[in-house]
């Protein structure tokens, strides 16, 4: 209802600009992740930063408020996100390891919008977007949209509906005081997907026929629910900042599809995992209080913060069906659908609270200073059935510091250290202990690097050393403490337009993953961990033709270097170069802004494998044609 209003109103109203104009690459400042409506570019993105997951970690911020790791996804109500490593994140109070994901709201303007997209082609994403906002009064608009989108994998036979409703009002009652609030809600009554693939050996599985290798009827049906409110007021030299979110993912039916032990010739075990209903129910908030204080070029700000969050779900409880061997190469037979007997599930529950104290300081032509110390305290509750409760607890100090220097007009030099307590990921379907998170982890990261603005580009060199206790699958199947991982690297960024129309984002991450401890050095695991690549290189380039700046070409390189895929590192990914190519032509269609873009991905459709953290393989998406139409009302 809320979209329909949006539309009658807008459409009668002058176009004001909104999905035409996304631009990944023009937007980005620089190539560490940038998202932008259904476009995402860069070396980084929430899932993976550094080789570590933002999301896992509980680095989620919105407005600079702290969201744990709850990521709204829903694009009717989330217009995009970015990455803040390095000296991208000076000035943030509170940094984290493995840097910060902004993310950001589809805005709420003073005059009626409405713009609509449509997408589809050859397999990828099929559906409509219709998204605008609608001012109220003087004080209060409203942003809002309604979304349908079919997944369709073509020739893997993946397949996923999903309908997407969201509202996020804005009320600016007046200056310096603005209060956002959002609701959305998705709807995925069938999502399948192909199986992961855990390999027996150390020799890649063969290639996957073109067919989908999954079970009709082990679909997905999820919901996922996400409210939030949020917002600042200023009064003389304070600043009043908080926000409560809220997060509810509900899985009616889920399943996990494997070929485990998985042989060179093709051979593997056909498994099934079924899953009771499962919820994850997850809560964010924080209070914060900032001073400013201007004397003369000089900037201080402190900030006091008080923060919290928790999160419970459920493991456990789901039956595993062996459908005996089968031949990757061949399309697996249709299965009947087994009548299945649940298990009791076992009860997780994190609540963490932390306290703050930071400063950051800005004198003009010299430089900026960041330190902060926060009082954490972290609960974990693990409740298996008929068993006593398992309580782990932890309440460390918590420091961080950053230095920035200008050594010259437009050269800056900065160092950090951040310390953090943080989740990880839960232990992968293959695991004896499936679906387990493991309790929280000290954390720590170096930076040190230089930035330079060369005219209209801007070049970032940075350093790092992020420190973590390794979790991964030991050669038990059992998912625990397998040692400490330390990433190492060089990461580069070159953003910027060079000439008149020519958008360059370029980006490369040398790292040097290592795990160590007593598995290591009794020859039980490798030194890499797994998934990890050491090299990691993009190239984004965004030309509008000057004979026709109608027309816009883009072009986009990805490589990622080999990578081991299980724990003794007796088995390695080769690396992979995917090339996409597209095209924007903007012009008017009956008077309203339109943007026309055609995409291939995967350009020479190169066979390739994605390997998880827990030693998962999957296919990556071969060559797809893609199309979208967006039109500003």
């Amino acid at each position: 209802m809320a979209a329909l209003s949006i539309a009658a109103c807008a459409i009668a109203a002058p176009a004001v600009a909104q999905r035409t104009g996304e631009n990944a690459v023009t937007a980005a400042d620089d190539a560490f992740g940038t998202s932008v409506g259904n476009e995402t570019i860069g070396l980084y993105s929430t899932d993976e930063v550094r080789g570590f997951s933002p999301a896992a970690a509980g680095n989620i911020r919105i407005d600079g408020l702290y969201l744990g790791g709850i990521v709204i996804g829903n694009q009717r109500i989330q217009s995009g996100s970015t990455v803040r490593v390095g000296l991208s994140a000076q000035g943030y109070p509170f940094p984290a390891p493995t840097g910060i994901v902004e993310l950001s709201l589809r805005p709420a303007g003073t005059e009626p919008a409405l713009s609509g997209v449509l997408y589809g082609g050859i397999a990828g994403q099929n559906g409509f977007d219709l998204d605008g906002q609608l001012p109220i009064s003087n004080t209060l608009s409203l942003a809002g949209g309604i979304a349908f989108n079919r997944y369709i994998d073509f020739p893997g036979g993946d397949y996923g509906d999903y309908l997407d409703i969201g509202i996020a009002p804005a009320w600016r009652p007046r200056e310096g005081t603005e209060v956002r609030a959002y609701y959305g809600v998705q709807f995925g009554p069938t999502d399948r997907s192909t199986p992961f693939t855990f390999v027996a050996g150390s020799e890649l599985p063969p290639e996957l026929p073109n067919h989908f290798q999954g079970q009709k009827w082990a679909g997905w049906k999820n919901r996922f629910d996400t409210t939030g409110l949020f917002g600042h007021t200023t009064f003389g030299n304070w600043r009043l900042s908080g926000g409560l979110f809220h997060h509810v993912i509900d899985s009616k039916r889920s399943y996990n599809t494997l070929f485990v032990n998985a042989q060179s010739n093709g051979s593997a075990h056909y498994i099934v995992n079924i899953h009771p209903r499962r919820t994850t129910t997850s809560n964010a908030g924080e209070i914060r209080l900032s001073r400013q204080l201007d004397e003369g070029p000089r900037h201080h700000v402190v900030h006091f913060s008080l923060k919290g969050r928790s999160r419970t779900g459920d493991f456990g409880g789901e039956q595993v069906v062996d459908f005996g061997t089968v031949n990757l190469s061949e399309v697996p037979p249709a299965f009947p659908e087994p009548d299945v007997e649940f298990g009791d599930e076992t009860k997780d529950e994190v609540r963490q609270y932390t306290a703050g104290l930071a400063y950051h300081g800005r004198w003009q032509s010299v430089g900026e200073i960041s330190v902060g110390i926060q009082k954490t305290r972290y609960r974990k509750t693990v409740e298996p059935p008929q068993d006593p409760a398992i309580i782990t607890r932890a309440d460390p100090w918590l420091w961080n510091g950053t230095l920035a220097v200008n050594l010259a007009k437009g050269l800056v030099a900065y160092a950090g250290y951040t310390q953090g307590l943080e989740d990880s990921g839960v232990a992968p379907e293959i695991a004896v202990n499936r679906s387990e998170a493991p309790p929280a982890l000290r954390t720590s990261q170096r930076d040190i690097g230089l930035r330079y603005a060369i005219g209209p580009m801007r070049l970032v060199v940075d350093g790092f050393d992020v420190r973590k206790p390794y979790f991964n699958l030991g050669p038990d199947l059992n998912y625990a403490q397998l040692g400490t991982v330390r990433h190492r690297g060089l990461e580069i960024s070159l953003a910027g337009e060079p000439i008149k129309g020519l958008n360059v984002v370029a980006g490369a991450v040398m790292m040097k993953p290592r795990v160590s401890g007593p598995g290591v050095d009794l020859g039980l695991i490798g030194k890499k961990p797994v998934g990890q690549a050491e090299r990691s290189v993009s190239l984004y380039l965004d030309y509008r033709l000057p004979w026709t700046p109608r027309l816009s070409l883009n072009l986009g390189v990805q490589h990622l270097g080999k990578r081991p895929a299980n724990v003794d590192n007796s088995l390695i990914v080769p690396g992979r170069t995917l090339v996409n190519l597209g095209t924007r032509y903007r012009f008017q269609l009956a008077d309203f802004p339109a943007t026309l873009r055609l995409q291939l991905t995967n350009l020479f459709n190169d066979y390739a494998w994605n390997v998880t953290g827990g030693g998962g393989f999957r296919r990556v998406p071969p060559r797809r044609a893609n199309a979208s139409l967006s039109v500003d009302f």
